[in-house]
């Protein structure tokens, strides 16, 4: 009853502290797609706005060709009068897009667009008439100011498209701020909620953790298996190694090391199916554990490989462990699903400490190099770590 009480305590603190948390998490959603709802509404604002003054400047340089040509009648000034009318459309089009966010703008900027290809259209027959008829005929019409007039228009319209983007920056920026000082204001007081609930949770489980930790032992233990071969895993390795290669020192007694792969593994595979090849590994991992002394540690390096440490062993009976090793592995007869596998064979690369290597790494680099040249020079033996010349089949 007491165990029973000291686990609900602390399950109905972490469920309150669920519904905190679930609810800070609604909040902070809202306030995040607030957020970016706000500031892309804030950065088309800007865009349109960076459009209305390259509108404007396409306009001033229209017309400022336009009038080149008038008083020269040379063709040449024409071109950034034709850039002007190419970019025209592009421009119109990604200010409809920059302000689709707000229907408002629709008829404001047809408006606009009415205007600018009205004066567009005015710019075009003064150059027509200055083709047909010449200078005199384009400067009367030029007198009239009927373009001076349209283009006041179109910059009254556009100083108002300015203020009103501004304002309308102010406004969403404005909105950004409250977003951002209401998701801070969320944050701190579900925080403060939080710390709380923990303080108790962490109170309420003082005793309860201690049958956790022991299920957390055994749990670590069973992490230091592998679940396909039964051998030690590589995190298992890499403390037993280091811990070998720290009672070598003090002892003076050598370390040996194995590094093991099978031949053409990932032919293999591909042959027969992973499943047969999985049976092949655990095969290997059953043939290890029955060929290494009970002080030794073998493990599933990763893959196909595997590593055979072998404390207090030195080189020349490692090799002999090794080539039984390599003998077992080719007798071996492995069933999978009513029949037997084809035969493999291993590779293999053989370290000491502190003889062939300085530390840990170095002793795995080594195996791993002999295991290469193993390899390299026909597969199905076992070369010793720096004596590449003396391959042992």
């Amino acid at each position: 009853m007491r165990k029973w009480l000291l686990t609900l305590k602390p399950a109905m603190a972490l469920l309150v502290l669920f519904m905190v948390l679930l609810t800070d998490a609604v909040i902070t959603y809202r306030n995040g797609v607030n957020l970016v709802e706000h500031s892309r509404n804030a950065a088309q604002t800007l865009n349109a706005s960076r459009l209305v003054v390259e509108l404007h400047g396409r306009l001033v340089d229209a017309e400022t060709s336009q009038r080149g040509f008038v008083i020269t009648g040379n063709a040449d000034y024409l071109e950034a009068y034709n850039e002007a009318l190419t970019g025209l459309t592009p421009t119109f089009m990604a200010l409809y897009q920059s302000m689709a966010h707000d229907p408002a703008w629709e008829p404001r900027l047809d408006a606009l667009q009415a205007l600018v290809f009205l004066k567009f259209r005015e710019l075009q027959t003064s150059i027509e008439l200055r083709r047909r008829s010449g200078f005199a005929t384009a400067q009367r019409r030029a007198m009239t100011n009927e373009g001076k007039r349209s283009m006041d228009r179109i910059r009254k319209m556009i100083a108002e498209f300015r203020s009103e983007e501004a304002r309308v920056f102010s406004l969403q920026e404005s909105r950004v701020r409250e977003t951002v000082a209401t998701a801070r204001a969320s944050f701190w007081t579900v925080t403060l909620i939080v710390l709380v609930l923990m303080f108790y949770v962490l109170y309420s489980l003082r005793r309860y953790l201690l049958e956790v930790r022991k299920t957390e032992r055994t749990l670590r233990r069973q992490a230091l298996r592998d679940s396909l071969t039964g051998l030690f895993n590589r995190r298992f390795l890499d403390a037993a190694l280091a811990q070998e290669i720290t009672r070598s020192r003090r002892s003076g007694k050598p370390v040996s090391l194995m590094m093991l792969d099978i031949d053409h593994f990932k032919n293999y595979n591909d042959e027969y199916g992973h499943e047969a090849g999985d049976a092949v590994l655990r095969a290997i991992g059953q043939l290890l554990q029955t060929q290494v002394r009970g002080g030794d540690v073998a493990c599933r390096f990763g893959g196909e490989e595997f590593v055979i440490l072998l404390p207090d062993a030195p080189l020349d009976s490692a090799k002999q462990k090794g080539g039984k090793i390599l003998e077992a592995i080719r007798g071996m007869e492995i069933p999978y699903q009513g029949h037997l596998l084809p035969p493999v064979t291993a590779s293999l690369g053989l370290a000491e400490f502190p003889a062939q290597s300085g530390d840990a790494d170095s002793l795995l680099d080594a195996a791993d190099n002999a295991l290469y040249v193993a390899k390299r020079t026909g597969r199905n033996r076992m070369v010793v770590s720096g004596d590449a010349e003396k391959a042992v089949a």
